[in-house]
């Protein structure tokens, strides 16, 4: 009986981590894996779904890796275009303070959300966001759009 007793944490253990593998979740605090690998194909939320057109390396300030995608909204018969740059930094402090210096520069106030910060400028149009080491910033012409993407994206 002190076997079975032993074993049932240890065993809760290996179903939770199988759990977390099989939902995506990440530890993003520092994240260590390749930037390409999070951008999803197609992400959506709800009826809204965005589809991966091109990714290429991007260069930011500071950042471990840096990557600059293009994504396509479908909502019905609308096709919004929107640009997706995501940087790794060194830890989830490296990559807030880069967004803290940024607010400071344009008068912009950061807000506190789950695993980071978050910013909003231009009428909803461009929104950048932090998820531990990593830094997103989303732009459209549509503000619905950033948000929309920010939603669907797992980070």
């Amino acid at each position: 009986m002190k076997i079975v007793s032993g074993l049932a944490p240890f065993l809760l253990l290996i179903f939770a981590c199988r759990l977390c593998s099989m939902t995506g979740a990440h530890d993003y605090n520092p994240y260590k894996g390749s930037i390409k690998s999070l951008l999803p194909n197609e992400p959506s939320v709800g009826l809204i779904k965005f589809k991966l057109d091109t990714s290429q390396s991007d260069d930011l300030d500071g950042a471990q890796e840096a990557v600059k995608a293009n994504y396509t909204m479908q909502a019905g018969s609308i096709s919004v275009p929107v640009v997706l740059q995501v940087a790794n930094y060194a830890s989830s402090q490296e990559a807030e303070a880069k967004m803290q210096a940024f607010a400071e520069k344009h008068g912009l106030v950061l807000e506190t959300k789950s695993g980071g910060k978050r910013l909003t400028w231009g009428d909803g149009k461009s929104i950048m966001w932090s998820n531990g080491s990593l830094q997103c910033l989303a732009r459209s012409d549509f503000p619905k759009t950033t948000s929309n993407l920010e939603e669907a994206l797992p980070f």
